[in-house]
């Protein structure tokens, strides 16, 4: 095999992902899994660093038995092997929750064909989640082979594309479910996909009960039956009757009466629920592990004034709640974490919770992790998402958008060329709402990167000055104030202005020929540029470029261009709009054929000739 005939592209090639799961005496979940991969290209020879993630927390999880072997051919087509050493398997501590076991393969080359296997070992079955049958690599074949517990029910999903069968086939001598996919192209990276996982074959697993058989001693038998979750209603009253969950809700915090007082003075609920999400998100530093619990109770995290994304949040719902607001609990997964499932109560498909609030009419939503968010605005990463609000009466799945609140840029710039064709550049770029959100982010991480990536991309010097104002205030926009000088391009006795600046459009991300997921921009775009640029007597457009409109059939994207020239001064008007936030991928023609009309129309240079 020298590529994978439904997967050309591909570095390398699964030939086989398998997985064998069990119970023991003690109804420990046993998996075996078995990996095998072939090596296609040279940029697939990093496939051989391996890492096998699990979650170590309370000892829950335990990986053994790790062994691998590397195929290789000489010069002479004679096989070599090379096994995996003990000594090269590392173990490493991610957080207080996940483990890594990692390795790195030896003597890898193109035409290699790896294989590894272990053991994983859960407590118990609470530990099965799902199985995933796509990667970002192509499989030929991939199975799972499950055992079920005695007495045990439970539901499963399969989520796959129409074109792609999954098998799926009983077992009854052993009490198991076999799911097998074939031929399965690789999901990569596509720009504004949202979560990959989203779009991954696969079948995910959730018990509902469990039935235990007891003999009675009079010669009859007696059952019991444990039920699972199988509603949205019983997942909320689960919630809410949890130890590390609803009881954290109304719990008193150390000294929170007195900032409780402070915060009562404040009449208006929009400002006490402002002045508290300042505390709170600015006040607490988030150790980057997702939860939706404070598993050993808020005083800790209270005391340190950190902690994980359940335990931040949930002190931020107690302190709304302390100060009379009516706040309720919003389990979330953001988009990276993916979509959930709306027809089934699935726990775990949420990563973290959220505050959630109704102030006159208008919906609120707040998290305590995300330092630069305004209360104003909901987060990015849960636009177009789907929320479940965790209330005794009214729990309630949402769908949960931006309240018309955009992503927007305007830009404005002014030019003096001289008779040289070197130019004087004064820019002033304003952003706001989304824009602001994604740009203070950037800028508050790494100011010297935010200022390099801000001039590259439109092959721009570093500029004479730069400042950045307007970060404090939420009502204000990030202000970006920058001189620049610089030598226009020029070709033959031509010089090229490029007026497209600051925009964001300037590079087309839709450069694929199919594809295979959604377009999630998460929010609209408006993006307006004016330019004024001063030539010189001695220069002159050889063409103004036209004025047009350019539009999709259901006005979803637009873009306005207006060019005009007055005496020596060329005066440039621009206006883009995304006035839809998410495409299908059956949109995916129409939206790649207007970025590429609409950047090539764009990056269009004037032309400026020397006057005869």
């Amino acid at each position: 095999m020298k590529e994978c005939a439904f997967d050309k592209n591909a570095d390398a090639v699964v030939l086989l992902d398998k997985a064998t799961a069990s119970y023991n005496d003690n109804y420990n979940l046993h998996t075996q899994r078995r990996i095998r991969m072939k090596i296609l290209k040279e940029r697939g020879i990093s496939r051989g660093n391996i890492h096998i993630s699990y979650y170590s927390g309370d000892g829950f999880e335990f990986v053994a038995n790790i062994e691998a072997t590397v195929l290789s051919f000489d010069n002479d087509g004679k096989e070599v092997r090379s096994n995996l050493e003990r000594k090269s398997v590392f173990t490493r501590k991610i957080n207080k929750y996940y483990s890594e076991m990692s390795f790195a393969l030896p003597n890898i080359k193109v035409g290699s064909i790896i294989e590894y296997k272990y053991d994983s070992e859960m407590k118990n079955y609470g530990g099965l989640r799902e199985w995933i049958f796509q990667k970002d690599l192509p499989v030929v074949l991939s199975s799972y082979y499950l055992v079920i517990l005695p007495n045990a029910e439970f539901a499963y999903s399969v989520y796959k594309k129409e074109d792609l069968p999954v098998q799926i086939t009983s077992d009854k001598s052993n009490g198991a479910v076999v799911f097998e996919m074939a031929n399965i192209a690789g999901l990569r990276e596509e720009a504004y996909m949202g979560s990959a996982h989203d779009y991954l074959q696969r079948v995910k697993f959730q018990f509902s009960g469990y039935s235990q058989v007891q003999g009675s001693g009079f010669g009859t038998t007696t059952s019991t039956k444990t039920n699972y979750t199988t509603t949205w209603k019983l997942l909320a009253k689960e919630m809410l009757e949890s130890s590390g969950f609803g009881s954290q809700i109304n719990k008193s915090l150390p000294g929170a009466d007195i900032l409780q007082l402070a915060w009562a003075k404040e009449t208006d609920a929009y400002a006490r629920m402002k002045t508290i999400h300042n505390f709170v998100k600015s006040g607490f530093s988030w150790d980057h592990i997702y939860s939706k619990y404070a598993d050993e109770g808020l005083k800790g995290a209270w005391e340190k004034r950190s902690g994980t994304s359940g335990e931040i949040n949930l002190i931020l719902i107690n302190l709304l709640k302390a100060a009379g607001l009516a706040v309720q609990p919003l389990l979330v997964s953001d988009r990276d974490h993916g979509k959930i499932d709306t027809t089934y109560p699935y726990q775990d498909q949420f990563n973290k919770v959220v505050a959630y609030l109704t102030i006159d009419e208008r919906q609120f939503i707040l998290d305590g992790t995300d330092r630069e968010t305004p209360t104003s605005l909901i987060p990015f990463d849960l636009l177009n998402t789907t929320g479940f609000i965790v209330d005794k009466k009214n729990s309630s799945l949402v769908k949960i958008t931006g309240n018309l609140k955009k992503n927007v840029n305007i830009v404005n710039v002014k030019g003096t060329i001289n008779n040289d064709g070197n130019i004087k550049l004064n820019a002033m770029i304003d952003a706001y709402d989304y824009a602001k959100v994604e740009g203070k982010e950037k800028y508050m991480s790494n100011k010297s990167s935010y200022e390099r990536n801000f001039f590259e991309p439109y092959m721009l010097p570093v500029p004479d000055t730069f400042q950045v104002d307007g970060l404090e205030a939420d009502s204000l926009a990030m202000h970006h104030d920058a001189k620049l000088s610089y030598t226009l391009n020029k070709t033959g006795d031509y010089l090229l202005l490029n007026y497209n600046l600051f925009t964001g459009f300037n590079k087309n991300p839709f450069i694929n020929e199919q594809r295979f997921t959604d377009i999630n921009f998460g929010c609209e775009y408006n993006s307006v540029l004016s330019g004024t640029f001063t030539l010189p007597e001695n220069l002159s457009p050889e063409a103004l470029p036209k004025n047009l409109k350019m539009k999709t059939p259901d006005e979803s994207m637009v873009l306005l261009r207006q060019v005009t020239q007055t005496a020596n001064t060329l005066q440039i008007d621009i206006r883009i709009s995304i006035n839809k936030s998410e495409f299908g991928s059956d949109d995916y023609p129409g939206v790649q054929g207007f970025y590429k009309q609409m950047i090539d129309l764009l990056n269009e240079p004037i032309v400026l000739k020397v006057k005869s």
